[in-house]
């Protein structure tokens, strides 16, 4: 009898072993989750334009709003028709702290005068800067193009807001044109001690472009801008990012000029699976493939095992 009861607990400590063992488990599943889950939580991307050039597809062109605990501190393009859903974000021009220009393209950049402008307005007066590609083909630097759109030169394209590009007796802020050459390395600059950005040439045809990423507090958000894939330095600056943000202006079955200038599915879907990209966000939609989405999911697929998110003008996405 008293053997049979020394089994009977030797069965019963070994079933209480087992079970704090697997409430542990539980436990630390749970807890790893909850991090997982957590790994970002004071960063988020807002779409102010997820549109190309076209005024027919009833989408702002392309522009994004980066926030870092309930401010908006940096925007990548400034797109036509952006500034509205700049406003109906709720964001404080004043927290912003740059603007990153992917290319000096219009619908990438044709509403900085109106940002410009309305700082007037906010009572800003710290400094704006301003980053984008170096001078290339028949396209200015930034600096340059900056320049022809503020100077108080009668060349400029506005000169009545030359108070902002040159200190005047009437300048509220000031801005600041910085170009960017990378010559296919990583280029970066931190912003703040938690908050960097690293920017690297792409191919866009003959037009300078830049890949842009930012980083905080191990978090990170890539943009490709307007590119081919050909020279393979997105999949550099995006190496295992939070988000990606594609540009997918092209289908699949496009011609050769198209594919010189803009991926395709089958390119974003290969650079997104070799930079190991956690998620993918599609935007930069154009009416040829706006209404391929599907198809375009479908090609991505084929080598992209990852989230897949589409694109609308003023929503926010977790990386």
């Amino acid at each position: 009898m008293e053997i049979i009861n020394m089994i009977k607990f030797r069965k019963a400590s070994v079933c209480s072993f087992l079970l704090i063992a697997f409430l542990s488990a539980c436990t630390v599943e749970s807890e790893e989750k909850k991090v997982l889950s957590t790994l970002c939580p004071d960063l988020k991307l807002q779409v102010l334009g997820s549109g190309g050039p076209e005024i027919d597809d009833g989408l702002a062109s392309s522009s994004f709003l980066i926030w870092i605990e309930k401010k908006a501190v940096v925007m990548i393009d400034a797109g036509g028709g952006s500034s509205l859903n700049f406003e109906k974000s709720g964001v404080n021009f004043n927290d912003l702290q740059a603007i990153l220009l992917t290319h000096l393209h219009v619908d990438h950049s044709a509403a900085l005068p109106i940002y410009i402008k309305a700082g007037y307005f906010t009572g800003r007066e710290s400094l704006l800067s301003i980053y984008g590609p170096a001078q290339g083909g028949d396209f200015p630097s930034t600096e340059d193009f900056i320049s022809a759109l503020f100077s108080d030169q009668q060349k400029s394209a506005y000169p009545y807001l030359s108070d902002n590009f040159r200190q005047q007796p009437s300048t509220d802020f000031l801005m600041a044109g910085h170009s960017v050459s990378s010559n296919n390395q990583p280029w970066s600059k931190k912003l703040s001690e938690q908050l960097s950005i690293s920017a690297i040439n792409v191919e866009h045809g003959a037009i300078p472009a830049i890949a842009w990423r930012v980083d905080y507090r191990g978090c990170s958000i890539t943009f490709s801008g307007d590119m081919n894939g050909e020279s393979g330095n997105l999949k550099k600056i995006a190496k295992e990012t939070n988000l990606l943000v594609a540009n997918n202006a092209i289908p699949q079955q496009s011609n050769r000029f198209a594919k010189a200038l803009h991926m395709t599915p089958q390119t974003i879907g290969m650079i997104a699976s070799k930079a190991k990209v956690k998620k993918l966000l599609l935007a930069h939609f154009m009416n040829r493939t706006n209404f391929k989405k599907k198809e375009t999911i479908l090609e991505i697929k084929k080598n992209y095992k990852g989230e897949i998110i589409l694109s609308e003008d003023l929503m926010i996405v977790f990386p």
